[in-house]
């Protein structure tokens, strides 16, 4: 009887961009590079102090609630792209540096379509792509082996 090989995935990923590194044979490559939507504060020249004529005067104005709506429907963009793209995988490893990782791993947990996945999620610090190459075909081997 041949048992069927599971479809690995080890995805490094942080504000900017994802790396999504599949196994196959036990050699990994790059199956895709995702771009992150998430903007980081945009200056624009000549922008002043975020003010706001009260009265006489200038007062200082909160964009706060702005400006964090604006960061989670990024976030919401961004998770349903890498969503997407991960969909088809039976063992899939998060990595990267931060927090991101752990909020798309529950984004994900809480998604009925990834029930019979097995996810794990490691830090790591920022890489070359040889050294995530070597990681992710570390864990993958050890996982077999063990």
């Amino acid at each position: 009887m041949e048992t069927k090989e599971n479809k690995k995935l080890g995805v490094w990923m942080d504000q900017s961009q994802a790396f999504l590194i599949c196994m196959e044979n036990h050699h990994p490559f790059l199956l895709e590079k995702i771009v992150s939507p998430i903007e980081s504060r945009v200056r624009y020249s000549g922008e002043t102090d975020s003010k706001t004529k009260l009265g006489t005067g200038l007062a200082a104005s909160n964009h706060e609630k702005k400006t964090n709506h604006i960061h989670k429907e990024q976030l919401k963009k961004y998770f349903s792209v890498l969503e997407d793209s991960i969909r088809s995988f039976d063992e899939i490893l998060l990595l990267g540096p931060g927090v991101l990782k752990t909020q798309f791993f529950k984004h994900i947990s809480s998604n009925k379509s990834f029930s019979e996945s097995k996810i794990q999620v490691k830090d790591s610090d920022k890489l070359t792509f040889h050294q995530l190459l070597a990681i992710i075909r570390e864990h993958y081997s050890a996982v077999e082996s063990a």
